[in-house]
């Protein structure tokens, strides 16, 4: 039962999201190098919320499945309304990483 953090990323295409995984060691590394160079010839990514949770491998794989119909091909690019999946994630059980201002760790 693999532990890590599944975030989301706004895009400069309004609608365009990216949803992707990293490790516990790697997210603030992993946000400042999309942040930087982007992904998939798209640019100003920032990220917009995060989440760490049990079986990150699983849950992504879900939730790819999920949003499929959405999906921009051979990408982690999703045409969704990014609050839409914030509300999914925070179904999950595990603790909010980014914003940490509302994290659920400090409120439960």
């Amino acid at each position: 039962m693999a532990r890590g953090i599944i975030y989301v990323m706004t895009t400069v295409v309004p609608g365009l999201i990216k949803i992707g995984k990293t490790g516990l060691n790697n997210f603030d590394s992993r946000m400042s190098t999309l942040e930087r160079n982007g992904y998939a010839n798209i640019t100003g990514l920032k990220r917009y919320f995060a989440i760490e949770v049990d079986d990150y491998d699983e849950k992504e794989i879900m939730l790819d499945e999920i949003f499929s119909k959405s999906r921009v091909v051979n990408t982690e690019l999703f045409a969704l309304d990014v609050d839409l999946v914030v509300q999914l994630l925070s179904s999950f059980d595990g603790g909010q990483v980014y914003p940490e201002t509302l994290s659920k760790r400090r409120n439960v």
